[in-house]
């Protein structure tokens, strides 16, 4: 007798070998484990359900296009006045970045004390006044183009995903 009552008294026990060379092996056919899958429903907690619903229909069929096609103007709106005043202050720009890479590259070198260049923190600065014109301060404006991004991809993403029905998770085989 042992202590674990799953084992046997026996390490060979030639009876129970008999009995699993005859037992048969299961084999599922192709596709098997997908129809079985796309039946597995795991229920949301109703806050979840409510945003996923409000999700789905701004982002779906004409709302989600309109949607998408807003958000990507507004991109593209931002990526062209950002292309426009990198050429209209290019010289500005280029003279900042030649002097704060010297500054980085004398930082490297142990010329200058560690720390922010301080022809960066000037741009930094002119880019907050810039924005504080518009009466956006940089985090807003952060936050609010990531938003912008954050949505696009969704809803792309959304709008472009295969309909349930034409992948054939429910079909019977």
């Amino acid at each position: 007798m042992n202590a674990n009552p799953d084992l046997p008294d026996e390490l060979d026990d030639p009876a129970a070998d008999r009995l699993l060379a005859g037992a048969g092996r299961f084999s599922p056919q192709r596709g098997f484990e997908d129809r079985v899958v796309s039946r597995v429903r795991v229920p949301l907690p109703g806050w979840a359900r409510v945003v996923r619903d409000r999700v789905r229909a701004m982002t779906s069929g004409v709302a989600g296009w309109t949607l998408l096609a807003t958000f990507s103007i507004a991109t593209a709106a931002s990526w062209t006045a950002g292309a426009v005043l990198g050429v209209r202050y290019w010289t500005d720009i280029s003279a900042v970045w030649n002097q704060g890479w010297r500054q980085v590259l004398g930082v490297l070198r142990g010329e200058l004390p560690l720390g922010v260049p301080p022809v960066l923190a000037g741009a930094r600065q002119a880019v907050e006044q810039w924005l504080a014109g518009l009466g956006l301060d940089m985090q807003t404006a952060a936050v609010g183009y990531g938003a912008v991004v954050l949505v696009c991809a969704v809803a792309l993403r959304l709008l472009t995903a295969q309909p349930a029905r034409s992948r054939g998770s429910n079909a019977a085989s």
